[in-house]
C-alpha cells in the first residue's frame, strides 16, 4: 500500500488516535521543520557592501495537511490490526512528503479483559523524523484507542 488510506473510513479513527498523530507529526517542530532551517548569509557584497542572504529554498515544499493525518491515522489502525507482533508496516505518501513505520511490539490484555498492543511510530517527514511509544486499546467497535 503506497499511500495508507484505503483501509478505514474516516470516521472510524478513535479521536485520541488524532491526539497521537497530532503530537507526533502536526507539533509545530515537525509540520513547520523547513521554517526552523537557519538561512546563511552569503559573503558576496550586494553592490553596497552589505552580504546579501542566501535563499532558504527548504521553505518551497508545501506543508503537511489533514490528508496527511489522517494517512497516518489509518496506517496506525491498520497496523494495529494486521500486523504481528515484532514487525513492521511501512508506508508511504504519494507525493513524497511523509512516510512512517508503525511496529506493534507486544498484545496484552488490560485488567478489563481488553485486547491493548504497545507500539512504536516512527513518522518522516521531508526534514525530520519523529518516534513515540504508546499503548492501543480496541474498543467494541473495532477501533484502536490510544491510551493518554
Amino acid at each position: 500500500m503506497s499511500q495508507g488510506v484505503s483501509f478505514f473510513p474516516v470516521a472510524t479513527i478513535g479521536c485520541t488516535a488524532f491526539a497521537l498523530v497530532a503530537a507526533v507529526f502536526m507539533a509545530p517542530s515537525f509540520a513547520h521543520a523547513a521554517d526552523a532551517v537557519a538561512s546563511p548569509g552569503c559573503s558576496c557584497p550586494d553592490g553596497v557592501g552589505a552580504a546579501v542572504p542566501k535563499p532558504n529554498y527548504t521553505r518551497l515544499a508545501p506543508p503537511l495537511d489533514a490528508s496527511d493525518e489522517i494517512a497516518a491515522l489509518q496506517s496506525v489502525q491498520f497496523a494495529l490490526t494486521e500486523v504481528a507482533d515484532g514487525s513492521s508496516y511501512v508506508w508511504h505518501r504519494s507525493h513524497g512528503r511523509l512516510s512512517g513505520i508503525v511496529k506493534p511490539l507486544r498484545s496484552h490484555k488490560d485488567q478489563d479483559g481488553t485486547v491493548c498492543r504497545t507500539i512504536v511510530v516512527i513518522l518522516n517527514g521531508t526534514d525530520l523524523t519523529k518516534k513515540t511509544e504508546t499503548t492501543a486499546c480496541r474498543l467494541a467497535s473495532g477501533v484502536w484507542q490510544i491510551s493518554g
